[in-house]
């Protein structure tokens, strides 16, 4: 009976699982630092974990909102007629000029973390200010996802 019960215990939490979406339609990014802000969009099909798709990468300067309702301006290897899911993004510290590291967030569904902590640098390489980004899921793969740079 209780092999019974942990088995049907184990097949509830893998539904659920399931059942949280892999991609989303759309992306909006918010930079909340006083700091100008670095990503890449990545993602596959919709309703798909994958990187088959990459952005170019972006600049979001402190205090603005980017909105993306579908990935066609996304540009880099997005196709620019047909929309395709969106994963997650690539966090690079700082501008490519300055050889930082970079993070990833994402989908929870796709094994992506949710956030990443970092020491944000300047278009001098200098340090700016500890950074967080966090990735929050589309409910669904119709919705948007959020990055938001705290």
């Amino acid at each position: 009976m209780k092999k019974l019960y942990f088995v049907l215990v184990a097949l509830l939490f893998s539904l659920g699982a399931l059942a949280q979406a892999q991609s989303a339609r759309g992306l909006i990014v918010r930079n909340q630092t006083n700091c100008t802000q670095y990503y890449q969009v990545f993602g596959d099909e919709l309703c798909r974990c994958g990187m088959q798709y990459t952005s170019r990468v972006f600049t979001i300067p402190p205090g603005a909102t980017h909105n993306y309702p579908t990935s066609v301006t996304l540009s880099g290897t997005y196709p620019p007629g047909t929309p395709k899911g969106i994963v997650g993004a690539r966090i690079p510290d700082g501008p490519a000029a300055c050889g930082v590291p970079a993070g990833i967030v994402g989908h929870r569904a796709c094994g992506y973390p949710l956030t990443y902590t970092y020491m944000s640098i300047t278009a001098t390489c200098t340090p700016c200010v500890m950074t967080r980004a966090t990735w929050v899921d589309a409910p669904n793969c119709e919705q948007m996802a959020q990055l938001i740079f705290q």
